[in-house]
Parts: structure tokens; C-alpha cells; sequence
């Protein structure tokens, strides 16, 4: 008798659950849908004339913000920029397009560091000299 009036109640509060009951245990939530086909072709954007996905040599090199931190691998501002590549102290980033003159590029990279990947656009500009790099407000000088 004692299990019968533990089985009644529950089976009355299952009778009154909120969830959907499926009629065939093969049957899911999904809905029908449209066959996938190919995407329509769209007309890539031709790059500017003067696009190329290399640095141009007078940027590459080692860079940080002050000329005594050059080569510490403490330092945090280091920059290293190379013919396809950025490294920074924490993250690194492959070039995929390079636009600009010989004073200021715009770097179209593809960045990866502290678990984590993302695409964005760096301007670097170059002093008169070549000795000092400014980019994101912050100027670093060439190591040596």
C-alpha cells in the first residue's frame, strides 16, 4: 500500500510535465529544411593597386618603446615585424595584406595569442629617420 501511494503522486506529477512527449523515439526537434545549393557567385574586390601581403623592408626589424628594453624578453612593447608576420609579447599575427608608401603601411593581419584569434588592421608609420615606429598611439624605436 505504502508504495502504491509513492507511485500515484509521481505518476501524476509526470503526467502534468510541461515537456513535449515524442510520439516516435526517432523523431527530433529539427524542422525541415531547404536543401543547401552553392552560394551565388559575388565579384571579389579588386585590391588597391599598390596591395601586396609583404612589409615593406624598411619596416621590418625589431621594435620597443625604449631603446634599453631592446632584446629583454621581459619587455612588453616589443614588436617584430618581418617580411609576412608581426610578433608581439603576447600574440603573433600573419600578414594578409599590406597597403600604403614607404612612410605608412595599413597591416591586414590575422592575429592568434592567449587562447584566442582575430582579424584586424594595424597603421604603422614610419619616422623621416626610419629610427621610430608609431602605431595605436604608441611609438617604439628601432633595435638594434
Amino acid at each position: 500500500m505504502i508504495r502504491l501511494t509513492l507511485i500515484i503522486p509521481l505518476a501524476l506529477v509526470a503526467a502534468c510535465s510541461q515537456e513535449p512527449v515524442l510520439d516516435d523515439v526517432t523523431q527530433n526537434n529539427a524542422q525541415e529544411m531547404e536543401p543547401l545549393g552553392r552560394p551565388d557567385p559575388v565579384a571579389a574586390t579588386p585590391a588597391p593597386a599598390d596591395a601586396t601581403d609583404t612589409i615593406l623592408s624598411a619596416f621590418q626589424g625589431a621594435w620597443s618603446a625604449k631603446a634599453a628594453d631592446c632584446g629583454k624578453g621581459s619587455d612588453v612593447t616589443r614588436l617584430t615585424i618581418a617580411p609576412g608576420e608581426l610578433r608581439f609579447y603576447e600574440s603573433s599575427a600573419s600578414v594578409t595584406g599590406v597597403t600604403g608608401n614607404r612612410q605608412e603601411i595599413r597591416v591586414a593581419a590575422r592575429y592568434t595569442g592567449e587562447g584566442e584569434t582575430w582579424e584586424a588592421t594595424r597603421t604603422f608609420t614610419l619616422s623621416a629617420d626610419g629610427n621610430s615606429l608609431t602605431s595605436d598611439g604608441m611609438t617604439r624605436v628601432r633595435c638594434p
